[in-house]
């Protein structure tokens, strides 16, 4: 069954979803070039697959190719794609792993749960053709240290002549400065108008004005204790992605299907996760979880608890 594997990933380079009828969809995703600054790695523009067990219904894209590659009809190419289908899902339920060529490889958790393990010998980004990894040393910005003997030699410089003339007239011209602002019948009525336009404010408003100001602060602390804070802890998780773009994505897809209150939400270990939804309460999430299960798009979900 290598010819329907072939077509899997010669579809992969064209379409960002390639549906398997009645196992599921294989989903691309553009990642942008990056810097692996542990290993000084700089690596090119790729596209990063991934599976979605929920995509299983039958588009006509993938046997539509095959019939029009192989010059058969659809139905004989509809019977090989479901061979493909009944030998990748026996090798899975017997506990192997089901490889697909350039593809990457299929297999059941201990949950029993199916699991996809990329292949990333294949970029599938056709803009990236022919442009491979390389390394390249970091550059260390180089500084001149500053010597302090020559600080310290302008420190002690002696000072001019002209610095100590100009230093003793500003002595000076303080001096005399102050002795004019000392004299009453000179400031007669600089005094005056400051004495008319200063206005003492009662001890009665000065208690009013402090009384009033330690009710609003009283107020306003009564306010921050009693108001309750609301935190999930729980979340019901669709789907979980290296990447922001990929979460987003899958997201769209989750709230077409009638799931508005979805969101992504990011995770410490650099996962993005598409949650269903949070809860506070452990066993409301757990009851959610039974009930999402008993649908075919959400067999997988599972719960996230984090604190």
């Amino acid at each position: 069954m290598t010819t329907v594997a072939k077509h899997i990933s010669n579809l992969l380079y064209t379409h960002e979803c390639v549906i398997i009828p009645n196992l599921g969809a294989f989903v691309s995703t553009p990642v942008s070039a990056t810097i692996n600054t542990d290993k000084n790695l700089f690596l090119p523009p790729t596209k990063e697959i991934g599976f979605n067990r929920s995509l299983s219904h039958n588009d006509g894209l993938l046997i539509s190719t095959l019939g029009q590659a192989n010059g058969i009809s659809y139905g004989k190419a509809k019977i090989m794609v479901e061979e493909f289908v009944a030998m990748i899902t026996e090798e899975v339920n017997q506990g192997q792993m089901a490889n697909i060529e350039k593809v990457g490889s299929l297999k059941k958790d201990a949950l029993g749960y199916l699991q996809f393990v990329a292949d990333n010998s294949e970029s599938y980004q056709t803009e990236a053709f022919g442009l491979s990894s390389f390394q390249f040393a970091p550059v260390v910005a180089m500084s001149k240290p500053v010597s302090e003997n020559q600080t310290v030699r302008r420190l002690l410089q002696p000072v001019g002549l002209k610095q100590i003339a100009a230093s003793v007239a500003m002595v000076v011209g303080l001096f005399v400065i102050s002795q004019s602002l000392d004299n009453p019948l000179r400031n007669n009525k600089l005094v005056e108008a400051n004495t008319m336009s200063f206005v003492m404010p009662s001890s009665a408003d000065r208690a009013v004005e402090a009384t009033k100001e330690v009710s609003v602060d009283e107020v306003q602390q009564a306010i921050e204790e009693t108001t309750p804070v609301i935190k999930n802890s729980y979340y019901l998780i669709a789907g979980s992605f290296k990447t922001a773009d990929q979460a987003q994505r899958f997201l769209n897809i989750v709230q077409e299907m009638g799931e508005d209150k979805a969101f992504v939400l990011p995770s410490p270990n650099k996962r993005y996760r598409v949650a269903i939804n949070g809860y506070a309460d452990k066993t409301a999430a757990i009851s959610e979880l039974n009930q999402y299960r008993k649908m075919e798009d959400f067999k997988t979900v599972w719960v996230l608890t984090q604190h």
